[in-house]
């Protein structure tokens, strides 16, 4: 995480505002900072000569949230891209575009070159080529028949990249392997090619996955923006340089000249990734961004569609599927709290969200049992009172949810709920479920054998929950990455290698 200080002024003083970069990988936050309040801001590495792409609201939503900064919208867009490039990005300029809510900064062509620059580079090309062309020559000559074979390194065991999705029967997760190669003592690892498949994991844990191989001599530098997008019950999408699926009855590859094809009328939107998102289906704006179209599943028609809230542009933390508790009943709660929390947030006379989200806080939590007053504006309810269910404590503890912005799962035979907590309050603490009725009495308890602080995500599900993640940590050794199911009527685990 990187955090810089206000910007110098024209005189040499300090600004009144500041602009503030934060990054995790290949994305991050920028926050625009002034006296009266901040704009949070969202940024991803682009692609081809757009170096990174901001994204914030649009102008609707910043005049309710940001008042104090509505007037002045286009000022504060500008200084946000001009500090981003002086602090991160020079040799880039601006492109802002207000109305769909995001900044590109592209990279400033360089200069054109000289004729007599271009000749010379020419010559010296030639020279190089035909020297490399001899020295291809002398080697194939010199090589015995099936060297390549008795000597080239095979291709290397698959990792998953990135976050994996539900399927109707599945879970799918992009791996990547190292194509096989020829060694040699001044191997360039630029010249390495990979191979991209999607895999498919039943369900049930125990059947065999199947690969789908997607593509393969790939360059290192094509899967800076690989992944995911969604399942939308017949296809798996994805971002390989471009729209792609897998559909999961035959197994068969669907790229942008399938969708073009078949929407003849949207050609130049399947050029532009920033046209396309998913929300249970695949979206696409018109190029006119006048229009919002739908994929159909079944025939890949697009298919007119309704607009829909701006949603945050990256993909979800397992803290985004754990709630603080549960209501058995309409005027009951179920909470899982610290002894402090129940004291000040959840005591009687407090009032009660409808959504309650689980904090990130290292605490040891207990089952507490409260009666809510009538159903008020946006669901809110008043805490009437209290109890301690029991005196057992489960550390980082939390209900799981149906959906990131859902109540909590709820099973039925027996009516009852899915806690997750951590097995001790310490490093190495590994990922523990529990079943528990709507009395708070534990069912079942299983450990899913995942690393807690590095669980990458939580699958909900009625029938079979999933997470992926990696093992405790074990010195000199890279930590596996696992994807475990666990049966929500036994509480069996299954656990599969994503070392593929």
């Amino acid at each position: 995480m990187n955090a810089f200080t206000k910007p110098p002024g024209p005189s040499g003083g300090v600004q009144d505002w500041s602009v503030v970069i934060e990054q995790s990988g290949r994305y991050g936050t920028v926050n625009y900072r002034e006296a009266d309040g901040s704009i949070p801001m969202s940024w991803e590495f682009g692609g081809n000569d757009v170096v990174a792409i901001i994204y914030f609201e649009n102008e609707s939503v910043w005049r309710t949230r940001y008042p104090w900064a509505a007037a002045r919208r286009s000022e504060v867009l500008q200084r946000v891209a001009d500090e981003v490039i002086r602090q991160r990005a020079p040799g880039c300029q601006a492109e802002i575009d207000g109305q769909s809510g995001w900044i590109n900064l592209r990279q400033i062509s360089p200069p054109p070159i000289s004729p007599r620059a271009q000749h010379l580079a020419f010559r010296e090309r030639k020279a190089k080529l035909m020297t490399i062309i001899a020295v291809t020559l002398l080697a194939l000559a010199a090589a015995a028949i099936g060297f390549k074979t008795l000597f080239s390194v095979k291709s290397s065991t698959g990792s998953p990249l990135g976050l994996s999705v539900r399927a109707p029967e599945h879970i799918a997760t992009l791996i990547q392997s190292l194509e096989a190669y020829v060694p040699s003592l001044h191997r360039n690892p630029e010249n390495d090619r990979y191979r991209l498949a999607l895999l498919l994991t039943p369900q049930d844990g125990h059947s065999p996955g199947k690969m789908i191989l997607i593509a393969k001599q790939l360059r290192g530098q094509e899967f800076n923006l690989v992944k995911l997008l969604g399942c939308d019950g017949t296809t798996v999408w994805f971002n390989l340089n471009g729209i792609g699926g897998v559909n999961l009855k035959s197994g068969k590859l669907i790229g942008e000249a399938d969708l073009r094809r078949t929407n003849p009328s949207l050609d130049e939107s399947w050029d532009d990734q920033r046209r396309m998102d998913f929300d249970q289906h695949l979206r696409v704006t018109s190029a006119d961004r006048q229009r919002i179209y739908e994929v159909t599943p079944e025939t890949l028609q697009a298919v007119p569609a309704s607009p829909r809230a701006a949603q945050f542009p990256f993909d979800s933390k397992p803290l985004d599927f754990l709630a603080s508790g549960v209501r058995p009943s309409s005027a009951e709660w179920l909470g899982l709290h610290s002894t402090k929390a129940a004291a000040v947030h959840y005591k009687p006379n407090s009032w009660l969200a409808r959504l309650n989200r689980a904090e990130d806080v290292k605490e040891m939590r207990s089952f507490y049992r409260s009666q809510l007053g009538p159903e008020l504006d946006r669901g809110n309810r008043e805490i009437l009172s209290q109890e301690r269910v029991s005196p057992d404590e489960y550390f980082n503890a939390a209900f799981v949810r149906a959906g990131s912005e859902a109540d909590a799962l709820r099973l039925s035979a027996p009516d009852g709920f899915l806690m997750i907590y951590t097995s001790k309050p310490s490093l190495g603490g590994t990922t523990m479920l529990a079943r528990v009725d709507t009395a708070g009495k534990i069912i079942w308890k299983t450990d899913t054998g995942l690393e807690r602080f590095k669980l990458a995500q939580i699958l909900p599900d009625a029938r079979f929950i999933a997470f992926t993640g990696t093992r405790p940590p074990v010195p000199d050794k890279v930590s596996e990455p696992l994807l475990v199911f666990v049966d929500n009527q036994s509480g069996v685990a299954s656990t599969i290698s994503l070392w593929q």
